[in-house]
């Protein structure tokens, strides 16, 4: 996506990994579409920089997803984000919001990849019980052919039993297709699991050392 913000596009590659749906297009035109595709980049920007919480996010999400979102919507926040710290307390306390809404945001989305990882699990562990029923048939049909032709020579039931065993086979190279794409949607997320689990710790520090700064300015 290149929004601009390293967290940003991890939050941006996790929503799409687990709500791949083709993104909603503007209702005008072309202009539009790319000023819209403008604006998300700019909210995931803010998220990953944690300029804005996870609900402020979600709302605006929702806006973006309607095609409804609009520059000033994320003015507003941005420009609350930007406001100049009078002192050193404020100055702190703004740096712990940022790290709290960027925190927070990381372990949504590790909780939500942890549910789509069971659930995908769940729906692969079926796909290859499937499959292993679906060899057991295409053998027993191939088996079947032969004897036909060994015991009885009778090569229509033969060829009835080859055209089964086909048709099988034909349903089983279409859901190993898609347990193999499965897999494939697993390790990218296993991967983007893992950088955000390495976000969340580098947060978790960052949010220590503030704690202990202000502990410091009492």
């Amino acid at each position: 996506m290149g929004c601009g913000s390293p967290l940003g596009d991890l939050f941006y590659l996790a929503d799409t990994l687990l709500d791949p749906r083709p993104l909603p297009l503007p209702r005008s035109g072309g202009g539009e579409r790319g000023e819209g595709g403008a604006l998300r980049a700019e909210l995931y920007q803010m998220h990953g920089e944690g300029q804005i919480s996870q609900e402020v996010f979600t709302a605006l999400r929702a806006l973006a997803d309607r095609g409804q979102l609009r520059p000033a919507d994320l003015a507003v926040h941005r420009a609350r984000a930007r406001r100049c710290p009078v002192n050193g307390d404020d100055v702190e306390t703004s740096r712990r919001d940022v790290c709290t809404n960027a925190l927070r945001g990381v372990r949504s989305r590790l909780t939500q990849l942890a549910q789509a990882r069971a659930a995908s699990e769940k729906v692969l562990a079926d796909l290859e019980a499937r499959l292993a029923g679906l060899d057991e048939r295409i053998v027993g049909k191939e088996q079947a052919a032969r004897d036909a032709l060994a015991a009885e020579r009778d090569e229509a039931a033969a060829r009835q039993r080859l055209a089964e065993k086909a048709e099988f086979a034909s349903s089983r190279d279409r859901l190993a297709a898609q347990a193999q794409a499965l897999r494939a949607d697993l390790a990218r997320l296993d991967d983007l699991r893992a950088q955000l689990e390495a976000k969340a710790a580098e947060l978790e520090a960052v949010q220590a050392r503030i704690r202990l700064s202000e502990e410091v300015l009492k």
